[in-house]
């Protein structure tokens, strides 16, 4: 049995309804033409709506480029990365295709390098200056570079990242990930802050395989633990 406070409801749902309707004719002729008439507005109503469902459906198809990769990473090694028509940018030592080439912060990062003397060597202690030609190759493992270096890429990528979210351009899975732009922050600050800090500690400069247009890639990361690139990896 329905309690008392239902059935009130029931009731004030009824008399609403009466409501409504207390002003429409009863008679059948008046009825047939409101049926009528529901029945030609009916289809207009459903069309308007597709319409307006398919308006931004279809705007946001022609404004935004669809660009579909022949490749999206450029593998595991320069033969390899060469054979898939991908470019090596030394701003990251990164293997990547066309589409997240960024050749204005290259050749920034370049002249910054010759402005600065920040050479890139065979060795850990710094006697062996591998030419910038042979670099640019992105032949081999990687080389190794000093601190202020490290920091000098890290400056660039961040330039390169903004560039290419206001251009509209591809990002490169290395640069992609927030904890990217973390790193290269802290390296930043602790120039400032760590008073241990030493522009000439060694660090190693490694080749990279990233994703074009999202995070992760082939060695863009570095294994802390056993002290190598951490081969494939999707953040």
């Amino acid at each position: 049995m329905e309690s008392p406070k239902n059935s009130a409801l029931t009731t004030l749902c009824d008399e609403e309804t009466f409501k409504d309707f207390s002003d429409v004719e009863s008679d059948d002729t008046t009825l047939v033409q409101l049926r009528s008439r529901s029945r030609v507005f009916r289809p207009v109503i459903i069309l308007l709506s597709v319409i307006l469902v398919l308006i931004p459906l279809i705007y946001f198809t022609v404004a935004t480029p669809r660009r579909r990769l022949k490749y999206d990473q450029c593998g595991t090694t320069a033969d390899e990365a060469r054979a898939r028509g991908c470019v090596f940018e030394i701003t990251g030592f990164t293997w990547l295709p066309r589409e997240c080439q960024d050749t204005e912060t290259e050749d920034e990062f370049l002249d910054y390098l010759a402005e600065n003397d920040l050479n890139i060597y065979r060795d850990t202690k710094y006697t062996d200056i591998v030419p910038i030609e042979e670099v640019r190759l992105g032949n081999g493992p990687g080389f190794f570079v000093r601190q202020q270096y490290h920091v000098t890429h890290c400056q660039f990528l961040l330039r390169k990242l903004h560039r290419a979210q206001t251009s509209g351009r591809m990002i490169d899975g290395q640069i992609m990930p927030t904890h990217h732009t973390v790193h290269c922050g802290e390296q930043t600050l602790s120039v400032i802050q760590d008073p241990s800090w030493r522009e000439d500690a060694i660090q190693l400069s490694y080749t990279k395989f990233p994703y074009c247009g999202k995070p992760g890639g082939y060695n863009v990361g570095w294994d802390q633990d056993h002290g190598r690139p951490t081969a494939w990896t999707n953040a």
